[in-house]
C-alpha cells in the first residue's frame, strides 16, 4: 500500500508587525486641532476610535465609567462571574449621559491663588481636567483657569496662577456664575452664553459644583459572550443591557461562531454583532457573508499572549491588516455592506495605533487600557507590593485571560488570591474555551501574568495620544479617519530608521 506523500504549504506573504512601518507625510491641509477622529459602530458614536479589550485585568466598574465618559467603548470579559460583570454594567449605566444632559462635578480638582502656573498644569495633566476653580481652603473663588494645550499661557512657569486665571465675575471678562442649580435652568444660560460650564454659588460666593452641559452620548458598553454551553442564556440575560455583543476567541473561525451570530442577532438585530479573532480574508469572507456587523482581528501578538509563542498559531498584525482591509473594501464594493474591522494586539504605543488605524477602522487595546489607574488590576509599589496611594503606584498587574489567574478569577472574583476556597468546588469547565480547549486537564498555559508600568489616569493619557494621532493624520492631507484611510501612504522602515527616530546622542530629561 503506498501512503500519499504530504506537505504542509507554506505561505508566500511575511508576517510583518505594525512597528516595521511608516507613515510619510503629506500636504497638510486641515490642521491637527481640526481632525476628527470619531468613529461609528452602527448607530454607536464613539469620540476616540478605542475599544478597551476583554481583558479581567482591564476592565472593570472604574474603566468601564472613565473610559465610556470619554468617549471610549468599553467591552466587559467573558471569563468574569456573572455578579462581576453586572456590577460593570450597572455602574456604567449609572455614568451614562445624553448630549445635552447637565453633569454635575461637586469637589472638583481646584488650584489656590498662589499656586504656579507650572504647578495647576502639572495638576491638569496628572487628573485630566480642564477647568480648575482658583479659590482658597474656605472655597471663596477668585477665578478658574482654563487648560487649552493648543493655547497654553505665554507666561513663564513660575507665573502665580492669579496672573493667568480668567477672573471671577459677571462681566464678559469675568466668569458667569449662577445660584440656581436646576438643570433647565443651567441648560438654556449655557445655550445661550454658548459656554461649556457654569459654576453653581450660594449667597456668599462659595462654589458649590460645576455644571456641564454634556456634547456627546457617553458609556457605550458591549460584552464577549461565551462559544460554548450557554451562550443562549448569557445572550438574553446580558443583551438588554449593552449596546453590541461579541465573540472573544483566540481563533474565531469555527461552525458554532456562525450559530452563536445568528441567536444573537435573531434577539438583537439592532445591535452591532462582532466575531473575533481571526487573521484571513477568508474567514473575514465567511463571518460578514453570514451577517457580523464588525471584525476583530490579531491572534499571537498580544502583550500577555502565548498564543504564537508556544503554539505557533498567529500572524504578524501589519499582515492582518493589510490582508483584511482588502477584504473589507472589497466586499464592500461587491455587496455594498461596510463590515468594520477591529485591529486587536501589536499595537505598542501611539505610532502603531495610527499605523493600524490607517487600515482598520478600531483599535482594541489590553496593555494601552491596563497601564491606567482605572484599570482593574490591582495597583503596586516600587517595590511590586500592593498599595491604594496614587503618588507611590508604579505598576499595574495584569494577565491574560489563558493564564491560570483568568481561572481563579472566573470562579472567585477580583480577590481570587484571598478566597481561593469559597464552600464547595465550581464548574469551571468552560472557562478555556477563548484558547479552544473543552476542560482545564486539555488546557495548555497561553497567557502570561505579571506587572505593567503605570502610565496615570485615562483621561489625560488618552487625550495627550489623540493630539499625536490627530497631527499624524493632518500631515497625511487627511481630516478624519475616513479620509486617513484613503491618504496615508505607508512605508516600509529598516531597522536603523526605526532606531534614528528615537531620540538619540542626548540624554532626554523632563524639563
Amino acid at each position: 500500500m503506498k501512503i500519499a506523500p504530504f506537505m504542509a504549504k507554506i505561505s508566500p506573504k511575511v508576517s510583518e508587525s505594525l512597528s516595521e512601518y511608516l507613515i510619510l507625510p503629506r500636504k497638510v491641509k486641515c490642521p491637527p486641532e481640526k481632525v476628527s477622529i470619531k468613529a461609528n459602530l452602527g448607530e454607536i458614536c464613539l469620540q476616540y476610535p478605542f475599544m478597551t479589550a476583554r481583558m479581567q485585568s482591564v476592565v472593570g466598574p472604574e474603566m468601564a465609567v472613565s473610559a465610556g465618559k470619554n468617549g471610549i467603548l468599553t467591552v466587559v470579559p467573558r471569563s468574569l462571574r456573572n455578579e462581576d460583570k453586572q456590577a460593570i454594567l450597572d455602574a456604567n449605566k449609572k455614568a451614562r449621559l445624553s448630549k445635552g444632559d447637565i453633569e454635575f462635578q461637586e469637589n472638583p480638582e481646584f488650584a489656590n491663588p498662589k499656586d504656579t502656573l507650572e504647578e495647576v498644569i502639572n495638576k491638569v495633566e496628572r487628573v485630566g481636567h480642564s477647568v480648575i476653580p482658583v479659590m482658597d481652603r474656605f472655597s471663596k473663588l477668585y477665578g478658574f483657569y482654563i487648560h487649552n494645550p493648543n493655547n497654553l499661557p505665554a507666561a513663564p512657569p513660575y507665573t502665580p496662577i492669579s496672573k493667568v486665571m480668567i477672573p471671577f465675575g459677571k462681566d464678559k471678562r469675568g466668569v458667569l456664575y449662577t445660584m440656581n442649580e436646576d438643570k433647565k435652568t443651567i441648560r438654556s444660560i449655557l445655550a445661550k452664553e454658548e459656554k461649556k460650564f457654569i459654576p453653581v454659588v450660594d449667597k456668599n460666593m462659595i462654589l458649590q459644583k460645576l455644571a456641564f452641559l454634556q456634547k456627546f452620548n457617553t458609556n457605550y458598553i458591549g460584552i464577549a459572550v461565551t462559544t460554548r454551553r450557554g451562550f443562549e442564556e448569557e445572550i438574553e440575560k446580558f443583551g438588554p443591557q449593552v449596546d453590541t455583543l461579541m465573540i472573544d476567541s483566540s481563533n474565531a473561525w469555527f461552525e458554532d461562531a456562525k450559530k452563536i451570530l445568528k441567536y444573537a442577532k435573531k434577539k438583537f438585530p439592532e445591535k452591532p454583532f462582532g466575531i473575533g479573532n481571526i487573521v484571513t480574508r477568508e474567514a473575514f469572507e465567511m463571518f460578514a457573508r453570514e451577517g457580523a456587523d464588525y471584525i476583530i482581528a490579531g491572534m499571537g501578538v498580544g502583550s500577555i499572549c502565548q498564543t504564537g509563542s508556544q503554539r505557533g498559531n498567529g500572524r504578524g498584525q501589519m499582515t492582518v491588516a493589510r490582508e483584511l482591509e482588502k477584504a473589507r473594501n472589497n466586499y464592500h464594493k461587491r455587496k455594498g455592506r461596510y463590515v468594520p474591522l477591529v485591529l486587536d494586539g501589536g499595537i505598542r504605543d501611539v505610532k502603531d495605533m495610527t499605523i493600524a488605524l490607517a487600515f482598520g477602522d478600531f483599535v482594541m487595546m489590553g496593555n494601552y487600557f491596563n497601564c491606567f489607574y482605572e484599570a482593574a488590576g490591582q495597583k503596586l509599589n516600587a517595590d511590586k507590593k500592593p498599595t491604594y496611594n496614587e503618588s507611590l503606584i508604579k505598576y499595574v498587574e495584569s494577565w491574560g485571560e489563558g493564564h491560570p489567574r483568568a481561572r481563579l478569577v472566573a470562579m472567585y472574583g477580583m480577590n481570587s488570591k484571598q478566597v481561593v476556597s469559597q464552600g464547595n468546588p465550581k464548574d469551571i469547565s468552560g472557562l478555556n474555551e477563548r484558547y479552544g480547549h473543552s476542560s482545564i486537564s486539555s488546557a495548555t498555559v497561553e497567557g502570561v501574568f505579571g506587572p505593567v508600568e503605570y502610565k496615570g489616569r485615562l483621561k489625560p493619557c488618552v487625550e495627550n495620544d489623540a493630539r499625536y494621532i490627530r497631527t499624524t493624520i493632518s500631515n497625511s492631507e487627511a481630516h478624519d479617519l475616513s479620509s486617513f484611510r484613503e491618504k496615508a501612504v505607508i512605508e516600509k522602515a529598516s531597522a536603523r530608521t526605526i532606531l534614528d527616530m528615537l531620540p538619540h546622542d542626548v540624554e532626554a530629561t523632563k524639563g
